[in-house]
C-alpha cells in the first residue's frame, strides 16, 4: 500500500514542483540616490545604469578669461582691467577667481577685487605672499577662490592694489576666471 501511494503521489510532488516560478540568479542591482529627492530611490543593473545629466547644464556656456594688467608709475591701482563684456540676454556666473601678481621688490599687491557695472558690485579676494622670484627682481602674491558671483549685461572688470605709488609695473598681474554664461531672455537689458 504504501508503494502504491508513494508512486501516486511522487508525480502529483514534482507537477507541482515543475510548476513554481524559476528564480535565477541576477546582477545585484545598483542604488542611485536622485539627488534634490530624497525619497526616490532608483534601482538598475549595471548593465542597464540609469541615465544621470544636470538638468540646467545645456543652458551652460562654458567661460574662461585671463587678462594681463599692471601699475604705471605714481599709481597705486591699476585701473580697470576689462574681463568680459556679458551680452544683452545673458548672465555670467563665475566660479573660480584667480589673480598672481609679480611686484617690485618690498611692494605688496594688497587688494584684488572682480566689479561688475562700475564698481556697483564687487568681491575682494585673500591676497596671500609667496615670497620673491630667485634674482630678487620681483616678490609674488596670489590669490585664489571658489565664488559665485553673477553678472548681468555690461562690464565685468578687475582692480588690483598695491601698497606703494613708486615705479611702473605695467605686466606684473595676471587674472583668470573661470564660470559660464546662461541665457536670461527676460533680464534686463
Amino acid at each position: 500500500m504504501k508503494t502504491k501511494l508513494f508512486l501516486l503521489l511522487t508525480p502529483i510532488l514534482l507537477s507541482c514542483f515543475a510548476l513554481l516560478p524559476v528564480v535565477r540568479a541576477a546582477p545585484s542591482p545598483s542604488n542611485v540616490n536622485v539627488v534634490n529627492t530624497p525619497n526616490v530611490n532608483v534601482v538598475n543593473t549595471p548593465t542597464s545604469p540609469v541615465q544621470v545629466r544636470d538638468a540646467d547644464n545645456p543652458a551652460r556656456q562654458p567661460f574662461h578669461a585671463e587678462a594681463v594688467g599692471g601699475f604705471a608709475d605714481g599709481a597705486s591701482t591699476t585701473g580697470d582691467i576689462t574681463i568680459t563684456t556679458v551680452p544683452a540676454g545673458k548672465v555670467l556666473v563665475i566660479e573660480h577667481v584667480s589673480v598672481f601678481g609679480a611686484m617690485l621688490p618690498g611692494q605688496k599687491m594688497v587688494r584684488a577685487r572682480v566689479m561688475y557695472r562700475f564698481s556697483v558690485f564687487g568681491h575682494s579676494l585673500v591676497i596671500s605672499a609667496q615670497g620673491s622670484n630667485a634674482d630678487g627682481s620681483s616678490d609674488y602674491f596670489v590669490a585664489s577662490e571658489p565664488v559665485r558671483f553673477y553678472a548681468g549685461s555690461g562690464l565685468v572688470f578687475w582692480e588690483v592694489e598695491r601698497n606703494s605709488v613708486a615705479g611702473t609695473n605695467v605686466a606684473g598681474i595676471d587674472i583668470n576666471c573661470d564660470g559660464y554664461f546662461v541665457d536670461c531672455p527676460t533680464c534686463a537689458q
